[in-house]
């Protein structure tokens, strides 16, 4: 019943993004938001949400990072994208392509106690600019 509540309401806000005003991708602009707290990298690991979407990160060296799976429920799963950490903006910004092989790019943006996934450039026009917040899952083999 969940899932069926959440695609009635991913569907009605995908209505209601088309009828909005079209958005220009600022990839390297902080959401205003975000003036006031301290930019942080984003942790390695696994994240997760309400709604069985995932996020998993690995981070390969100072300023860079694998997106090692992603996805948005029901839509769209992306593997092994790379990205970077760009520290002046405290945004790590990625590219690559799909499950479709469409090219995808996106924005991640550490909010302390969870992290801000904003996609803004996919074949999907419905999910552009939306956000998705994931929480990192502790691991339980520690």
């Amino acid at each position: 019943m969940k899932k069926i509540i959440y695609m009635f309401l991913l569907s009605m806000m995908f209505c209601l993004v088309g009828c909005g005003q079209s958005q220009e991708n600022k990839i390297s602009e902080v959401p205003k938001e975000q003036t006031n707290v301290k930019l942080q990298m984003p942790e390695d690991g696994n994240y997760s949400n309400d709604y069985g979407e995932i996020l998993r990160l690995k981070k390969e060296d100072e300023k860079t990072y694998s997106i090692l799976e992603y996805s948005i429920t029901h839509l769209l799963y992306v593997e092994n994208v790379v990205g970077v950490y760009n520290s002046e903006i405290g945004v790590f910004e990625f590219s690559g392509k799909d499950d479709r092989e469409n090219d995808i790019k996106g924005k991640i943006i550490n909010k302390g106690d969870h992290l801000e996934v904003v996609i803004t450039q996919s074949s999907y026009k419905d999910i552009v600019g939306e956000k998705q917040e994931f929480f990192k899952q502790e691991n339980k083999n520690k």
